[in-house]
């Protein structure tokens, strides 16, 4: 008769692949599960995306203005929505003083120096109506990058 497991105490490896493995399949019934549960008894209003078709083409998050400019042309409707100041350190003996910094360690070597760079940015968003039938889609932007494409009410 087979047992999972030994004399020794040790359990056979090929039932540990079979709990993994339903493990995996439970998280995934689990997962799909509260989605359609959120799907019908009304999920958060918002829903946001990564990437917006535009006719053959996508935009994505992180793509640049003007590239959602000429992939899906001039929105429906744009404007400014404030600004977001961030706030990047960096270490004085980098040799470029606008790369991003790198994970520091600290304390920082003898005679390192660390400053600090404030970056406003301005906030635009813009507005497809992409037709009837349809998510509206408003496309926020940070400086000259895409950071998050919402879904709106269907029009």
């Amino acid at each position: 008769m087979y047992t999972p497991i030994s004399d020794d105490g040790i359990i056979d490896p090929r039932l540990s692949l079979a709990l993994i493995g339903q493990e995996a399949l439970m998280h995934t019934f689990i997962k799909w599960g509260l989605a359609a549960a959120l799907t019908m008894f009304g999920g958060p209003a918002t829903v946001f995306a990564d990437s917006m078709r535009c006719g053959s083409y996508l935009v994505n998050t992180g793509d640049s203005q003007s590239r959602v400019l000429h992939i899906c042309g001039e929105p429906q409707r744009a404007w400014q929505d404030g600004f977001i100041e961030e706030t990047v350190r960096r270490n004085d003996d980098d040799d470029d003083p606008w790369a991003l910094p790198q994970t520091q360690t600290y304390p920082l070597p003898p005679g390192g120096h660390e400053t600090e760079v404030r970056q406003v940015k301005p906030v635009y968003r813009w507005e497809y109506h992409l037709g009837r039938g349809r998510f509206l889609k408003t496309l926020l932007f940070q400086g000259d990058m895409l950071v998050r494409i919402i879904n709106g009410p269907r029009q």
